[in-house]
């Protein structure tokens, strides 16, 4: 097995490069908690993942990786196809090798063909040319078919003859090597046996037995495949601590795996089911600032917004919240996951023309003196659309590098006059009711399904969020912070983090996860 980090380095090359360019769909139809998924078998590891990162996680032993290449030379050198049995309990690792041997040994070997047909050499002949068709005519890589859907069944004598049939046709067969899984040594003994006595003697001895990743692997590759396939860091913090699992007690890397994804959601579907609706938060840095900045170093890299326990750790190490919460370290990631907990900046040019609009008379009063023109509220709704918090809202994937235009100079000056007023004792409640009003108005025009709710307590648990989404099961609290000036830049890092590590150590205490 590769190491972790190799493996997590390709992965975020293969999600598009620059791990911090590109976000997955992170719709708020699905909470965090909802995604969370461990899986157990090949499969679904490579749904998730895709075949080459799922096979680099649970590469099988050098010795095994030495038999099949000895398979290949000797298969070479006869200018005869070949038939291998290989046998192994479940979840050892046979389908994983028979589908990736192109991975594992890329020199000898093309992509596998998975057949499912009737084993004829008619119907085998067919399915290889097509393959073939693919590669360059002059590609000599042998051609790996898994017939993988007849175990428990091995083949008839008038299958094996129409095997040895195939594997001697000399445009296709005769480069290819067909692999017959079981979980029987018996069985697997048996056809290797039958198939010798028509075909003749192969070029190593069969039938082939198969072993998985050494066993003092399969913590890491647990730990990786939480990783991977959640796109968050640390998960293990939630509660199953994969040191207390014993690879010994287990026959297999699958029994392994199974066991630690039953738990797994076993832990999640407790967390789900501890309050009667699903809460999410999300923090709301309104400030002279276009964009995201610095917010990008503290959030996932591939989940939108989505705070990062380790970064807001490493970001404020000294202040009293971040030693809080180090001595924590669990619940924080806890904390983040039960609240699909995410941070995003508002820009001037939407907050302005929201305030302008649906703010208190006074504040529309003075803005209009200062030439912000009154917006309609389809403009309002646009401007929300186009920044991060609204692209949350409507679940759309988005780059972090996408320009969101520069606020105008009017924007900008209005921004900087409200700052000058201060945003402190008390005016940035009549703040938080214009962006709730401003928040209904963009649910009714696009029929999100949400009220509005500002500086009022949740019928279902004692926060008081500045302003709550409110749907029939879930709701979302927006936390807002006004600062003045550009303030998302990397001399806030500190402060930024530290005001995250805040909000979610009150929501924890207030929930009852961090009892004092």
């Amino acid at each position: 097995m590769q190491s972790c980090d190799d493996i997590l380095a390709l992965a975020d090359t293969q999600r598009g490069g620059n791990k911090r360019e590109l976000y997955v769909n992170a719709s708020p139809g699905l909470h965090l908690l909802e995604q969370l998924v461990f899986p157990a078998r090949y499969e679904a590891l490579a749904t998730e993942l895709g075949a080459d990162l799922a096979s680099l996680l649970v590469t099988p032993e050098i010795e095994t990786q030495n038999l099949l290449e000895d398979a290949a030379r000797g298969l070479m050198a006869r200018g005869e196809g070949l038939f291998l049995p290989i046998y192994a309990p479940s979840g050892t690792g046979k389908t994983t090798l028979a589908n990736n041997l192109d991975k594992f040994l890329p020199g000898l070997f093309l992509p596998t063909i998975l057949f499912s047909g009737s084993v004829s050499a008619d119907s085998l002949q067919r399915e290889t040319a097509n393959h073939l068709s693919k590669f360059a005519a002059n590609d000599k890589r042998i051609i790996p078919i898994n017939i993988d859907h007849r175990e428990g069944s091995p083949p008839t004598g008038e299958e094996l003859a129409e095997i040895k049939r195939f594997l001697r046709h000399p445009e296709g067969g005769s480069k290819a090597l067909i692999l017959w899984p079981d979980t029987q040594r018996e069985l697997s003994n048996s056809m290797s046996k039958a198939y010798s006595n028509i075909a003749g003697r192969p070029p190593i001895d069969l039938p082939v037995a198969i072993s998985g990743p050494p066993r003092e692997t399969w913590r890491e590759i647990a730990k990786t495949t939480l990783r991977l396939v959640n796109s968050i860091d640390s998960l293990e913090d939630l509660g199953v601590d994969l040191n207390t699992y014993d690879p010994a007690a287990f026959t297999s890397l699958g029994g392994f795996l199974r066991e630690i994804s039953d738990d797994f959601s076993k832990l999640v579907t407790s967390m789900r089911r501890e309050m009667r609706k699903a809460l999410r938060l999300a923090i709301v840095f309104a400030s002279e600032s276009s964009d995201a900045g610095i917010l990008t170093h503290l959030t996932s890299s591939n989940q939108f917004g989505l705070l990062d326990g380790s970064a807001l750790l490493d970001s404020s190490p000294d202040s009293e919240v971040g030693k809080w919460w180090k001595a924590r370290r669990g619940l924080l990631t806890s904390t983040i996951v039960r609240l699909d907990a995410r941070a995003f900046s508002l820009p001037p040019s939407a907050s302005v023309g929201i305030l302008r609009r649906f703010g208190a008379d006074d504040v529309k009063e003075n803005l209009g003196k200062l030439g912000v023109r009154m917006p309609g509220e389809l403009e309002v709704k646009r401007n929300i659309e186009r920044c991060d918090l609204g692209k949350y809202l409507l679940g759309q994937s988005k780059s972090i590098l996408e320009t969101k235009g520069t606020p105008t100079t009017t924007s900008l000056l209005a921004f900087q006059y409200l700052a000058e007023s201060g945003f402190t004792a008390g005016r940035d409640k009549a703040l938080n009711y214009a962006m709730a009003d401003a928040l209904s108005a963009f649910s009714t025009a696009l029929d999100l399904g949400y009220t509005t709710t500002a500086e009022k307590q949740l019928d279902f648990c004692p926060l008081i969020p500045d302003n709550s989404l409110n749907f029939e099961s879930e709701a979302i609290c927006l936390e807002y912070t006004w600062r003045a000036s550009e303030f998302m830049v990397a001399k806030n890092r500190g402060n930024i983090a530290a005001y995250c590590l805040k909000k979610l150590r009150n929501y924890s205490r207030e929930l009852g996860w961090a009892p004092e």
